[in-house]
């Protein structure tokens, strides 16, 4: 008999979600792992979500197309401070990550299991009030004071990240992991200089270059897209070759072969020429290579429940061997239990709009918020039946600016900097339960995340309502200066 799965209910009532402003995001975890294998499945309710980045001739030329919202809006309004400016339309991703800490392992993240990822967002990270430019697009990383046995630059939390388009298709997901980091803000790289980094190995998906004249590097190849090069514009929505794969992965996924690449170059000799409206993905998936490729995503189902497809329900299953011999992977170990956290990326929006759980703890075979099934069988092909395996129901939440900063009460910038939304208004920069964060209170001790939900010891502690206070959901991000009248 296994046990109650019941940290916020038993996933027994339907996945719901209210398309237009619902904080609240209700998502199933199930776990099970045999002999060798680890498995995992998330259940929720979201948009379809399986387009990227894509390269369109339009106006005698070739541009990239695609982006988050904010960095839509950023474009839009010409404003660096709240994203990239070279967006020209909203196109992104879904995604879903499982971050994973092991609080019995020489190298780990203390209190993960009382703050989760919170520990990992900063007031400097990429959306938030202290960004520039010049620290890159990730943020995310850990403080070396708050990871036991760890140096900077150490894996210390491992992250389980699938995309709906740059893995997804071929049965994949990224195998990625968190840094412990003595992160220099302001550097003037303006790359990749926070701390969520690939595991060791090759990744699932790479990256095309594109000249405005000479065009893409690579267009689709004519003999496994029944004899289209490229696919219209104005059929965006409708095609079914929304991405495409080197050799490597074409007899990988769910769907092979896949759709192939062609040298653009190859495609002029054999008589193409770009017509107006002419579109091919930027991103070209790959069978990848070493520890980042470990994850697979076999199982994993999207069930439709508008006519056009744009919305349903997505199973997202993940496996991976149990001990993949990779330090940069945690090894799952029957018999102990482990702390996770996990994120969703919905409507075309990412960094701080996404949803977020609170840490809960994950037991092999045995007692936790989550029970991973011990089932016969091994390898990734033998994986449960998941109608035998218990759901546990997480009420994910949209954070807000929830910065490890805003939560300890940093003596520092945070104790001297006032913020300004977009109308002038000061943000809220006092965290009243800073004391209790310092002193290692989880977040759950005051708060809880729907407002319906049992009252915690802080009166209106409720996640839902909170994250308006700190810089709005979907609104402009606050600036250290308020803006001109």
């Amino acid at each position: 008999m296994f046990p109650e799965a019941n940290f916020h209910g038993n996933g027994d009532s339907a996945l719901s979600l209210n398309l237009d402003d619902d904080r609240i995001l209700p998502y199933d975890v199930q776990a099970a792992y045999n002999a060798d294998t680890f498995f995992w499945r998330v259940s929720y309710r979201g948009n379809e979500g399986k387009r990227h980045e894509y390269i369109r001739y339009t106006n005698g030329v070739w541009q990239r197309e695609g982006g988050d919202r904010r960095d839509a809006q950023a474009t839009i309004d010409g404003d660096v401070q709240q994203g990239d400016t070279s967006v020209n339309s909203t196109i992104y991703e879904q995604r879903t990550t499982i971050m994973v800490n092991d609080p019995g392992a020489a190298v780990n993240v203390d209190n993960f299991g009382e703050f989760g990822c919170f520990l990992s967002c900063h007031n400097y990270s990429r959306h938030m009030p202290e960004w520039t430019a010049a620290n890159g697009h990730d943020g995310k990383y850990i403080d070396p004071a708050q990871a036991t046995g760890s140096a900077s630059g150490d894996p210390v939390l491992d992250l389980w990240h699938w995309r709906g388009a740059r893995s997804n298709p071929i049965g994949r997901a990224d195998d990625q992991n968190i840094l412990s980091l003595n992160f220099v803000p302001n550097d003037g790289n303006g790359g990749d200089t926070g701390g969520r980094k690939g595991d060791a190995g090759t990744s699932v998906f790479r990256s095309q270059g594109m000249d405005a004249v000479a065009g893409p590097d690579f267009l689709m190849d004519p003999g496994t897209t029944s004899g289209k090069f490229a696919f219209t514009w104005d059929n965006f929505w409708q095609t079914p070759f929304y991405y495409m794969v080197d050799d490597d992965a074409q007899q990988v996924g769910p769907r092979a072969p896949n759709p192939g690449i062609i040298a653009y170059a190859d495609a002029v000799a054999m008589g193409y020429a770009p017509t107006e409206g002419d579109t091919v993905p930027r991103r070209i998936l790959r069978a990848g290579a070493g520890s980042r490729a470990d994850i697979t995503s076999m199982g994993t189902t999207y069930t439709p429940e508008t006519p056009d497809s744009s919305y349903g329900i997505w199973n997202v299953q993940m496996q991976r061997d149990l001990d993949t011999g990779n330090a940069d992977d945690i090894a799952m170990v029957p018999g102990q239990v482990y702390e996770a956290g996990f994120e969703v990326h919905l409507w075309e929006y990412t960094t701080r709009d996404h949803y977020v759980s609170f840490p809960v703890t994950v037991g092999l075979e045995t007692a936790a918020d989550v029970f991973a099934v011990n089932i016969a069988g091994s390898g990734p092909e033998q994986g449960p039946n998941w109608t035998e395996i218990p759901k546990t129901r997480l009420d994910l939440f949209q954070p807000g600016i929830n910065t490890w900063e805003f939560l300890t009460g940093d003596g520092g910038a945070q104790a001297t900097k006032e913020y300004f939304d977009a109308a002038g208004q000061l943000v809220n920069q006092t965290h009243f339960g800073a004391g209790s964060v310092n002193a290692g209170t989880a977040c759950t001790t005051c708060h809880n995340v729907r407002a319906s939900d049992p009252a915690p010891l802080v009166p209106s502690g409720a996640m839902e309502d909170l994250a308006d206070n700190r810089g709005g959901v979907w609104e402009d991000t606050p600036v250290v200066a308020p803006p001109a009248p």
